[in-house]
């Protein structure tokens, strides 16, 4: 509840207010209050209706269920946040407004997803499209997010845009933060031919485990292996600096860990990479 509060607070109280470009099924009851003279809030309870009813029948019970009481309260909170908008001075520093709107969906959203949580809207298109159709999810969302983007940019002052842009932007980067709060891993790939030495200075010096991969170099074509470690971010430093200290040209590769499930560790951050799916998972 606290994460669609936070969702609401923003979408309510800067979002709307401001006229900034929004997506979801609150971007599409923007473009349709324009046409039908009701509250955003009104035609976001009746779409997320059509919607669910869609998804009761196509999708089954189970599903709708699982978002009803989001979707429900979703709108109505809206509602109340644009009758009782405290943070209506806000509307004469509209770059600190995109950028708390960001930050408070982002956690809004996070908050919503950390708890297995969804609230419908565009996830219920996408997910009939899957189930009948084999089309992800994602690329649904996607494209119902950027068509109802575009619309509004095409009618929107320029610097609206500008602004609700950066929101998503911003929305996106602290989704992922609050997801991966107090678990944030990394993979980091090592390669070189003094790999025995680097894995022992590894286990010597930090409290992590690692495996070995069997590889091939690719000009050469001769056998090495490759030192595969997961581990907290605050261990890159120290690991890269044993590796290029005993093989100044080793290659080191990092990237992020949405999951890792096995003896002894039990790591899942359910990340939303899309840019639109992030900004509009709560709406």
């Amino acid at each position: 509840m606290v994460g669609v509060a936070l969702t609401d607070i923003a979408l309510g109280m800067i979002v709307l207010p401001q006229s900034f470009a929004a997506g979801g099924v609150t971007g599409l009851c923007v473009i349709l209050s324009k046409m039908i003279p009701l509250p955003v809030s009104i035609l976001v309870l009746i779409c997320n209706a059509i919607l669910f009813i869609l998804g009761y029948i196509f999708i089954g019970k189970e599903f709708i269920f699982k978002t009803l009481i989001v979707s429900i309260i979703f709108p109505f909170g809206l509602d109340l946040c644009q009758k009782y908008n405290f943070l209506a001075e806000m509307s004469s520093d509209p770059l600190m407004s995109a950028i708390l709107a960001g930050v408070l969906i982002g956690a809004g959203v996070g908050l919503v997803l950390l708890g297995d949580g969804s609230s419908g809207g565009f996830d219920i298109i996408g997910v009939i499209l899957q189930k009948y159709f084999k089309v992800p999810v994602s690329i649904v969302m996607n494209i119902c997010d950027i068509t109802v983007i575009l619309i509004q940019v095409a009618s929107n002052p320029f610097m609206k845009n500008v602004y609700g842009i950066l929101a998503i932007m911003i929305c996106t980067i602290t989704v992922n933060k609050v997801l991966a709060y107090g678990q944030s891993q990394c993979e980091i790939m090592i390669m070189s031919h003094e790999y025995e030495k680097i894995r022992e200075r590894i286990y010597k010096e930090i409290d992590v485990g690692l495996t070995l991969l069997k590889a091939e170099t690719g000009y050469l074509r001769e056998d090495m292996q490759v030192i595969l470690v997961v581990t907290q971010y605050k261990k890159i430093a120290t690991i890269k600096k044993i590796s290029v200290e005993i093989d100044p040209t080793s290659f080191v590769f990092v990237s992020d860990v949405h999951s890792v499930i096995g003896k002894g560790i039990h790591y899942h951050v359910k990340t939303t990479g899309l840019l639109f799916l992030c900004y509009n998972r709560c709406r």
